[in-house]
């Protein structure tokens, strides 16, 4: 029997309903190939802030509408990465498990990446190490179309840092369930 083969698109820092279907594929395919989709999770994704849910987003050169995933360029015009580590930081470094995990994402944010891809890719890296996720992860460059990984987005409730001001909030970057989790994310998975 052949393992099931899924074709993923290569999001940065991945919610948890992408995560979910990612982490129960046998093998995975991350698709370089297609085209970008502008205001997607390919470069922003949702922590859990102070003050509810605070979307951070990677600045991008400006790009054709018709860019393969593979071509997109970070713009480091302005010191984005030191700001969205600073904003992680600010939110989970009161996380049970930050301390244990920040490490494996703190290098993400202090080094520069030319190409949108070579970001999501090592944060895809950084993502299947700390959970240590099983799956036969390959990189698809043809042009093809994912699907929408419109996955469910109802979630069991866990442990977050501003659960009391704020309630749980679903669905947000893979970062909060690890350092909210630690070892048990896997299994949360």
């Amino acid at each position: 029997m052949d393992p099931k083969l899924n074709l993923f698109p290569l999001y940065c820092l991945p919610p948890l309903n992408f995560l979910k279907a990612f982490a129960n594929a046998d093998k995975a395919q991350l698709a370089l190939g297609e085209k970008f989709e502008k205001q997607t999770n390919r470069n922003r994704f949702a922590i859990a802030g102070p003050n509810g849910r605070q979307l951070l987003s990677l600045p991008l050169v400006h790009t054709s509408s018709h860019a393969a995933m593979c071509d997109v360029q970070l713009d480091y015009a302005q010191p984005w990465n030191i700001k969205h580590w600073r904003s992680i930081e600010t939110a989970y470094n009161k996380a049970p498990f930050f301390e244990f995990y920040s490490h494996y994402f703190e290098r993400l944010f202090s080094q520069h990446y030319f190409l949108l891809a070579e970001w999501n890719l090592e944060a895809m890296k950084c993502v299947t190490k700390s959970l240590k996720l099983s799956v036969e992860l390959g990189l698809s460059t043809e042009k093809c179309q994912t699907l929408n990984c419109q996955f469910a987005t109802s979630h069991s409730p866990y442990n977050q840092v501003f659960i009391e001001k704020n309630g749980f909030i679903e669905n947000l970057s893979i970062l909060d369930l690890i350092f909210n989790e630690g070892p048990m994310a896997k299994d949360y998975l």
